[in-house]
């Protein structure tokens, strides 16, 4: 028998620790995995996600921002004639301008002229001469 069981042996493939009934363990070949394609397609569809918004909110800000210097150039014109409006209602000759036109002010001495249109009829004015009684 020991002969026979040699030569059983020879011609087995089967290795000495599944015929002593313990399996080996199956290790994890981590360079044959899909796990780090699979990590790596996860990691740089994030970062092509991320670049996107990124750039989104850059593009965002760069138009906000032209539309904020292009208000604040339409601000500095107003701003500018506004002060050369103030300067002109701080002038003398200006305010002596509006009272006459607007407000019909002359000054002492001044006779006020006012001219009316052709074909106005206007009532009679008693000058107070006529309303003086003369005594006798």
């Amino acid at each position: 028998m020991p002969l026979a069981r040699k030569q059983q042996e020879m011609y087995e493939t089967i290795p000495e620790e599944r015929r002593l009934g313990v399996e080996k363990k199956k290790t994890f070949n981590f360079s044959r995995s899909k796990l780090p394609a699979l990590f790596l397609m996860l990691l740089l569809a994030y970062l092509a996600f991320s670049l996107t918004s990124q750039f989104s909110s850059l593009g965002a800000m760069q138009r906000d921002i032209q539309n904020i210097k292009q208000e604040v150039t339409t601000l500095k014109e107003k701003n500018k004639d506004l002060h050369i409006e103030l300067q002109q209602f701080q002038n003398d000759a200006y305010v002596e301008k509006e009272a006459r036109e607007k407000l019909g002010l002359v000054k002492p001495g001044e006779t006020r002229i006012v001219s009316v249109p052709q074909g106005t009829q206007l009532k009679k004015i008693q000058t107070p001469v006529d309303n003086i009684i003369l005594g006798d």
